[in-house]
């Protein structure tokens, strides 16, 4: 059985990040897109066409992500390839197709909504999305976008993780 990044592994990386310094967290970012290029290359490219603070925000939360999963054992030492993210991003979107036809179908049958792997740093993703930002909100398609961008920076991370542990 597949291992997920826990509940108390985000709650960590929370807490630890709410105690950083602005130079910290320079410097934790730093180590990040050392570590996890082809993440922040993803990120940035995946939200060009959007506002700055939808950037950030995308960027952020994929640290938090990244963060999490290494409290929670990722080996910082394997970066993720192009390819992983890729194949994350075309289940990604298989995920999004069945949600939203399991939505339009109004299926309240078990298995219509495909399983979570991640559900706890998904979960996290929601939570933030939900709560407003230091200099205004997202809009709905912006939240979608982030969401989805996400989503596939978590498969794609934890997609990893399973390959190095199985």
């Amino acid at each position: 059985m597949k291992r997920m990044v826990s509940s108390a592994s985000v709650e960590q990386a929370c807490a630890e990040v709410s105690d950083f310094t602005d130079e910290r967290m320079m410097t934790e970012f730093e180590r990040f897109f050392q570590e996890q290029p082809a993440i922040c290359d993803f990120v940035v490219e995946a939200t060009s066409s959007s506002r700055p603070k939808v950037r950030e925000f995308s960027l952020f939360l994929s640290f938090m992500v990244f963060k999490a999963a290494n409290i929670d054992g990722f080996p910082a030492s394997n970066p993720v390839s192009e390819d992983a993210i890729d194949a994350s991003c075309r289940e990604c979107e298989r995920w999004v197709e069945q949600i939203h036809a399991a939505s339009e179908s109004g299926a309240g049958v078990p298995g219509a909504v495909p399983r979570e792997d991640e559900p706890h740093l998904v979960e996290y993703v929601i939570s933030e999305l939900n709560e407003p930002l230091e200099d205004g909100h997202l809009e709905d398609d912006e939240r979608g976008e982030v969401f989805f961008v996400l989503k596939t920076v978590i498969g794609s991370l934890a997609g990893r993780k399973h390959e190095i542990e199985d």
